[in-house]
């Protein structure tokens, strides 16, 4: 079952950039040119260019309207080279909006992760007025919602079709906050607890014990030790697992309803799940579970790697 873009997207993720090559500055007018040529580069359906035009922003930078009390613009250096560019809006407000970009060629390698930092560190300690720091990605954008988890950001809300779609439709966007609260206490310099299981999916890769379930799939979220996952099969029309993270074992309980010739049943109980990576990178789950109706069994879950997913943005 292993996928043939597994080894590269595990390359990628085992590339890391040190936090001394990641830096932020002010925008300024010379830098109009690689700022939209940098939107261009990263805009995908997930992330849509904000639409500039070049005298327009050069003049706007050079008039300061990007450094004031309620926007700044910042540019991102990474190892030295301009690589993206971030956006701080309705400053005045009290409650601040994050938006960031990231070059294709810097992505995937925590540099999202250290401007998030950077940027709480600077607006909270140079404003005692503002009390939140916030920010969205489409829901499809795991990348983006995995960079804000691991800058100490918390899922807030779900906003339903708020998101304008290129064939006319809405998609939903995920809402993420970082408070004073959560920055005095230093959670945007905390990470996630252990491993991160915010957006994966994972398929059967082996049934070792117990009945087998033909065409599970289970999408994990995260909230630093606590884990919800929703899954589906074949003979499983809902289901859903909560449990805490405890170093790589995840405990959890679980429910879902099952379908057999038009009847319904629902089946409950608890299970304990070993987080181990295997040699292509991917994420492995070894899960045993218990039902209350005293069937158990013991099977390997393997994580899905997903190319359907168009414009996926990694920061």
């Amino acid at each position: 079952m292993t996928s043939p873009t597994a080894p590269a997207h595990a390359a990628r993720a085992a590339e890391r950039v040190d936090r001394s090559e990641v830096h932020v500055r002010v925008l300024v007018a010379d830098d109009a040119d690689w700022v939209l040529a940098t939107d261009e580069a990263a805009a995908t359906a997930l992330a849509p260019q904000q639409g500039w035009n070049l005298e327009e922003l050069r003049e706007d930078l050079d008039e300061g309207r990007w450094a004031s009390d309620d926007r700044w613009g910042w540019g991102i250096i990474i190892a030295g080279e301009p690589s993206g560019f971030a956006l701080v809006t309705d400053l005045a407000s009290g409650s601040a909006r994050i938006m960031i970009r990231i070059a294709p060629h810097a992505r995937g390698r925590g540099a999202g992760r250290e401007v998030l930092r950077l940027l709480a560190d600077h607006h909270f300690g140079a404003d005692a007025k503002l009390l939140r720091l916030t920010g969205r990605a489409h829901e499809h954008n795991i990348p983006m919602q995995r960079v804000f988890n691991a800058a100490g950001f918390k899922m807030e809300a779900r906003y339903r079709d708020s998101f304008p779609q290129n064939d006319g439709g809405f998609a939903s966007e995920w809402g993420y906050a970082l408070t004073r609260t959560d920055w005095t206490n230093g959670a945007h310099r905390k990470g996630t607890p252990g491993p991160d299981l915010h957006g994966l999916s994972f398929v059967v890769d082996e049934t070792v014990e117990g009945p087998s379930i033909e065409g599970l799939r289970v999408d994990f979220e995260q909230d630093g030790r606590r884990v919800t996952g929703r899954y589906q099969a074949r003979i499983l029309a809902d289901g859903e697992l909560a449990g805490l993270l405890i170093n790589d074992l995840l405990h959890y309980r679980f429910i879902h309803v099952e379908e057999h010739s038009g009847d319904i049943e629902h089946s409950s109980g608890s299970g304990r799940a070993r987080l181990q990576r295997r040699e292509d990178g991917r994420v492995e789950l070894v899960d045993q579970w218990s039902a209350e109706s005293g069937t158990h069994g013991r099977r390997v879950l393997i994580q899905a790697v997903d190319d359907t997913v168009p414009g996926a943005m990694p920061a």
